[in-house]
């Protein structure tokens, strides 16, 4: 690892590899460099909520390091890694902050970086990073290793072999290594369009502005001194205000040696079809519905919702983790890294009834799980499962429906 700067956090001490590095083209040609491109799109509204609607659901997730034995039977690990990803993955961050982040910087910018932190003395993985770089540059050395060099604000950089970096894209279409274009996030797509959205609404602030403006003018005949002048714009406006506060009203009199000459303002509104088509633009390119976006969903708007973004998200996530924390053998094992969810949670009661009737008769849910669905305690002794006995082992079905006596009888004749 190559840095230079002070790291404040002290999340760099990854052992430096040997090699001189070196910025390199891809196959496809393009510039190996990246420039995050959210702060364009991030400072609309609507842009903001779309996001929080994502990464907040993203950070319910569960992630667990678990094992696939060869009978297919799962089992949860334990450990460093187990403690980090479910209860603390750094000094700074909650399992649910470290989610919502990760997913954040990845819908602002097309790009994710996670930077494992591990001891320097005896090598075990310490926290997980969500690393907020202002450029990345990739590198390669003499010997064919890849390397990403980290630009920060505080004017710090730092250069980490690629192979130790929990890498995440999306579009991940037109350059070799990085998500969007490439050199910035793909949000020139809907850029124009936010830009026109945040111009309409600056419009509608404007004319409700100028509604509240001068409406008129009060000409005074005769010729008038300065003083005079003042001293009759004082009394009209202690008339106004007298009028204002003791009766509500604006409207006072003025007699024949003042003229009231008004002024017509007539400001143009947006109508509500097109503000509603601009947003929903929005809405489309980050896959958020109108009543996921207004929270106002019902099962079936969020069963969608879950399945064409946040499962989509969830797999990424397992995928990512997976191959950046462990290594070619423990995979090899059936060990992984699954960001689980539990998504009868958001389902309707009756739906989580029926779910338990069906389940439970399966002997899938046990007594606790059941009651964790419904919102109640758990209790002791209910980790117990249960399954009816109208189901039955289909090697053996045979035998229960035409008895073992009498398939004996059958092998004796």
């Amino acid at each position: 690892m190559h840095q230079k700067g002070c790291d404040k956090l002290g999340i760099f001490t990854r052992k430096k590899k040997e090699g001189v590095t070196q910025s390199f083209d891809f196959i496809s040609g393009v510039n190996p460099m990246f420039v995050p491109f959210g702060s364009n799109v991030s400072n609309s509204e609507v842009v903001k909520i779309c996001i929080d609607r994502i990464a907040s659901q993203c950070a319910k997730l569960k992630p667990k390091y678990i094992k696939t034995k060869e009978d297919k039977t799962v089992s949860e690990k334990s450990g460093t890694l187990s403690f980090l990803l479910k209860h603390k993955p750094n000094d700074f961050m909650t399992p649910y902050d470290f989610i919502y982040r990760v997913v954040s910087l990845l819908l602002l910018n097309d790009n994710v970086f996670v930077y494992p932190m591990y001891d320097r003395l005896n090598g075990q993985l310490k926290a997980l990073y969500p690393l907020k770089p202002i450029l990345v540059e990739a590198q390669r050395d003499n010997i064919g290793s890849h390397y990403l060099k980290f630009y920060f604000g505080d004017g710090s950089d730092f250069t980490l072999p690629y192979e130790n970096v929990i890498h995440l894209r999306k579009y991940y279409s037109e350059h070799d290594l990085f998500g969007g274009s490439g050199s910035q996030g793909n949000h020139e797509a809907i850029l124009k369009t936010i830009q026109i959205n945040e111009n309409l609404l600056q419009g509608i602030d404007n004319a409700v502005k100028s509604s509240m403006q001068i409406r008129g003018i009060v000409k005074m005949n005769g010729m008038l001194s300065e003083a005079d002048k003042k001293k009759q714009r004082d009394l009209f406006d202690a008339a106004l205000n007298d009028s204002f506060a003791n009766k509500g009203s604006s409207i006072i009199p003025i007699d024949l040696k003042s003229d009231y000459i008004p002024l017509t303002t007539d400001p143009k509104l947006i109508d509500k079809e097109t503000l509603e088509f601009l947003q929903s633009k929005i809405l489309d390119y980050y896959g958020v519905s109108v009543p996921i976006f207004t929270n106002k969903y019902k099962e079936e708007d969020f069963n969608s919702f879950y399945e064409s973004t946040i499962e989509p998200l969830a797999i990424q996530l397992s995928e990512a983790f997976s191959l950046g924390l462990l290594t070619e053998n423990e995979i090899n094992r059936g060990e992984e890294i699954i960001f689980f969810s539990e998504r009868l949670q958001y389902a309707s009661w009756n739906t989580k009834v029926q779910a338990i009737e069906k389940l439970m008769g399966l002997g899938i849910m046990s007594l606790n799980e059941s009651r964790a669905l419904l919102g109640l305690e758990p209790l002791e002794g209910g980790s117990k499962r249960l399954q009816s006995l109208n189901f039955v082992d289909a090697s053996k079905a045979n035998l229960y429906q035409v008895g073992k006596e009498e398939k004996e009888n059958e092998n004796n004749d």
